[in-house]
Parts: structure tokens; C-alpha cells; sequence
């Protein structure tokens, strides 16, 4: 008898991605374009640099990883609700979600290196997307419920190789098109592409909630990942300083010019 109550109290459901509305698609994408902007001016500076060149590297992991993937989609996480079970989140993949985004992103940089070369931005792209789409399975196979969780492989393979076309193209257009408005497509596509990335993971997923289950153990999202928002947009603030007053090597570079004589009026 306890076996058939169980049994009907277990139901197929599927996750409401926009529980806390539509604005949280937009709060996410700004994040990921911040990351992003801070990022690449931090790629910039490194490619320019001898002596501080792993500290900018260092410093665009931490935005682009950190913040334009990471708290961006942990964000956009915040909106995910399933219908008839309590939700809980797995602390340790959150913060390993963390760590790999950052490692992939300090990863694909050393592997592409300062000048754009076609035999190591395909590598530096796959390592680059592979970490997102990593990123991503972490961040959302945190999630427990009252019941159990699917993942239909075919859309997660989708998710994987968005995020890997995404990365590459990102690499590519910021070492080769290096006007304002490429630059602002590629933030852009940056953004959009992670944001992509991500739905289309959360869209992988399929739940069968048991009401009868236990609550399951973790912490709530929100108690996470509000603390890290605060803690990820004030480390913002250290290389948007560092990139404000750090000098403009490309200048220090140039040779002087030489100074015109003066010519003395004759007597």
C-alpha cells in the first residue's frame, strides 16, 4: 500500500526557468557583458605586459570566468523553479562550478597566447567552451529535489557545442577585429552566447518529483550566491582600477620624437 501511495505521488514534471520573471534574463546578460568588458581590457593589457603578464591573466580569469560565466548564470539560476518539490543546491559543485570556469578561462588564454594564431585558437576555443559547458553541468547538477533529475543527452551535447563555437568565436574576433564596434559585438556575443549555453543545459533537464521524499539536504540558492554577487561585483573594482591607471604601453613603446632645431633669426 505505501509502495502505490509513493508511486502516485511521483509525477514527470519540468522546471519553470522564469519563476521570478523575464527581468532576470536581463540582470544575467548585463553581468555577463561586465565580466566580459573588464575581461578582455584585462587580455589587452596582458598582451602588452612582460613583467605583469600572468596577474592580468589572472585578473580576465576572474572576470570572465568568475563573474561573465559563473555569477552570471548562477543568476539567471535564481529563477529556476520546480513545481511540487522543495529545492535545494550542493555547496561543493557550486564552488568547483566556480573554480573550473575560472581555470578554463586562465587555461585558454595561455594556450592562445598574445598574437592570434589559427593552431592554437582552435585548442584555446575548445578548452575555453568545454569549461563553460562544464561550468554549467556543475552549476545545475547542484540542484536536488524531492525526487530525481534527468538530463536528455542530445540537448546537452547542444549546450556543449554552443558554448565551444561561442568561446572560439570570441577568441578570434577579439585578437583580429580591434575597432570600438567589433570589440562591442564581441562583448555582446559573449553574453548572449553563455546565455545560450546555459538554457539550453537547463532545457536538457527532466524531473519525476516524489512529494513523498524528504526535503533534500543543501542550501538555498539565493543565501549562495547573493553573498558571491556582492564579494564578485566588488573584485570587479580592482582591475577596472588596475586598467584605468595602468599606462598605455603602446605609447611607452614608441620611440620619441625627434625635436625640430631652433632657428635663430639672422643678424
Amino acid at each position: 500500500m505505501r509502495e502505490v501511495l509513493a508511486a502516485e505521488s511521483a509525477a514527470a514534471t519540468s522546471v519553470d526557468q522564469f519563476a521570478l520573471g523575464y527581468w532576470l534574463i536581463a540582470l544575467s546578460l548585463g553581468i555577463s557583458v561586465l565580466g566580459a568588458v573588464v575581461g578582455l581590457a584585462c587580455i589587452v593589457h596582458g598582451a602588452r605586459s612582460v613583467q605583469f603578464r600572468l596577474v592580468w591573466l589572472v585578473s580576465a580569469a576572474i572576470s570572465l570566468g568568475g563573474v561573465g560565466v559563473w555569477l552570471a548564470t548562477s543568476v539567471a539560476m535564481l529563477g529556476l523553479k520546480v513545481p511540487g518539490s522543495a529545492m535545494r543546491y550542493d555547496p561543493g559543485r557550486l564552488v568547483a562550478a566556480l573554480v573550473v570556469a575560472i581555470v578554463a578561462v586562465f587555461a585558454a588564454l595561455l594556450i592562445v597566447g598574445r598574437t592570434p594564431r589559427l593552431a592554437l585558437l582552435l585548442p584555446g576555443g575548445l578548452v575555453l567552451g568545454l569549461g563553460i559547458g562544464l561550468t554549467h553541468y556543475l552549476g545545475i547538477g547542484s540542484l536536488e529535489i524531492q525526487g530525481s533529475v534527468g538530463v536528455t543527452t542530445w540537448l546537452a551535447s547542444v549546450s556543449a557545442v554552443i558554448g565551444v563555437i561561442t568561446a572560439t568565436a570570441v577568441l578570434w574576433l577579439f585578437q583580429t577585429l580591434r575597432f570600438p564596434l567589433a570589440r562591442t559585438a564581441t562583448v555582446l556575443l559573449f553574453g548572449v552566447g553563455v546565455a545560450a549555453t546555459y538554457y539550453t543545459a537547463v532545457a536538457a533537464l527532466h524531473f519525476d518529483v516524489n512529494r513523498a521524499a524528504k526535503v533534500p539536504g543543501g542550501v538555498e540558492l539565493f543565501d549562495f550566491v547573493f553573498p558571491m554577487f556582492v564579494i564578485g561585483l566588488l573584485a570587479l573594482t580592482v582591475p577596472i582600477s588596475a586598467v584605468l591607471i595602468a599606462p598605455d604601453r603602446r605609447e611607452l613603446a614608441a620611440p620619441p620624437k625627434p625635436r625640430r632645431p631652433k632657428l635663430e633669426p639672422a643678424r
